[in-house]
């Protein structure tokens, strides 16, 4: 049946304006059902719960589905989370349970040796160093790397070799290969690289083992008696070496143990090592830092012996002569550590890092040296180069 023209409709306006929300609401349903398929045909992009419970993004993207373990940033306040502590407690707990007698035996030998007097700035120095290379922490895996437990069970048999083996120094060399094959299980492979430097200059804590240090020691002690004769002879004194003992006009001087060097040489090493882990430069910097504190640690102590054997003919009383080999021994170190900053920095200065430029880098830089900008506003648009 036709509507006539201009004939009036009988619906109310109600039912119109439910009509119209009906359609409204059909609309925004369809719109709704868009989103959520073009979600699914998204791949998704997977978060990672911190340690303190919050949600952390991965540093680096993999596919969908893949079983590599990502590594993720921490924020300071997942730091801050009170099972960070209570994780950190339990197992610093359980370490100085488990080493105990060792670290006993340890402090027991940097009491009573001088020559490993510096174990006790070992930790800190080692703590040091982390703080120093925290910009470079490349973050924490998503979860536990269980290829860590391979050097926690290398750190177990070297407990075991060395207590039926009696031998102790194979007990505290263990600590290095727990703590890393903990960091590696715990933070994952980026963090235990990362914390290599540090947990390597863990084995300092611990005393060479006895035949070794002994070898060692006679040899040096046979290379600072020539040295020192060497050098008093060239100084114009009447010097004579007799295996380990010189001898300068009537005065004796006897080159003990104590006297090898062994100590410095000790600490020249762990020196070095700590400046070789802390400067950013190549690797091939770092290993001439290491090899370069041998002969510096051996021509310090020979310098020591002769400047000793010069100030005992000048001053031949006994208690000057006392005061003179106390305080030769005192400023050695020092002197030592001076030496080596003064190569370290010579070194930096001789060969210095090249900033590598592309041609339109190079160009841009020549053209502001030669004609400066008028109007601080402009700037000097020049396209580089992609090598």
């Amino acid at each position: 049946m036709r509507r006539q023209v201009g004939r009036k409709s009988n619906r109310s306006p109600a039912r119109g304006r439910a009509g119209l929300e009906r359609i409204e609401g059909n609309a925004d349903q369809q719109r709704q059902r868009r989103k959520k398929a073009k979600r699914t045909a998204e791949p998704r992009k997977r978060t990672s719960r911190g340690i303190g419970g919050g949600e952390l993004r991965p540093a680096t993207s993999t596919p969908t589905g893949s079983s590599v373990n990502r590594v993720v940033k921490l924020e300071a306040s997942d730091w801050k989370h009170p099972s960070v502590g209570l994780w950190c407690l339990l197992l610093t707990g359980t370490f100085v349970f488990s080493f105990w007698q060792t670290l006993q035996w340890l402090e027991l030998q940097w009491r009573n040796e001088p020559d490993y007097s510096h174990g006790y700035l070992v930790i800190p120095l080692a703590a040091t160093l982390l703080w120093i290379r925290r910009d470079t922490f490349p973050g924490v895996a998503s979860r536990v790397d269980l290829r860590g437990c391979s050097l926690i069970l290398l750190a177990v048999l070297m407990r075991i070799a060395g207590r039926f083996g009696y031998m102790d120094f194979l007990d505290g060399w263990a600590i290095a290969p727990l703590v890393g094959g903990i960091t590696w299980l715990t933070l994952g492979l980026p963090a235990a690289r990362w914390a290599a430097p540090a947990i390597l200059f863990l084995l300092m804590l611990v005393p060479m083992p006895f035949r070794m240090e002994t070898m060692l020691s006679w040899k040096l002690q046979g290379l600072a008696t020539l040295l020192s004769t060497a050098t008093l002879r060239i100084c114009g004194l009447p010097a004579i070496a007799e295996g380990h003992v010189i001898w300068v006009n009537d005065t004796e001087l006897m080159i003990e143990k104590a006297c090898s060097g062994l100590r410095i040489f000790m600490g020249m090493i762990a020196l070095a090592f700590f400046w070789a882990a802390t400067v950013r430069r190549s690797w091939i910097d770092r290993v001439v830092l290491l090899v370069a504190a041998i002969p510096l640690a051996i021509l310090t102590n020979s310098a020591r012996i002769s400047i000793t054997a010069i100030l005992y003919e000048v001053f031949p009383s006994e208690a000057a002569r006392q005061i003179i080999h106390d305080w030769s021994g005192y400023l050695m170190i020092p002197t030592a550590a001076l030496l080596l900053w003064l190569f370290k920095y010579f070194w930096e200065c001789l060969y210095r890092p090249v900033r590598l430029s592309s041609a339109g880098e190079q160009l841009k830089r020549r053209l502001k040296s030669t004609a400066p900008l008028q109007d601080d506003q402009t700037e000097l648009q020049i396209p580089t180069s992609q090598s």
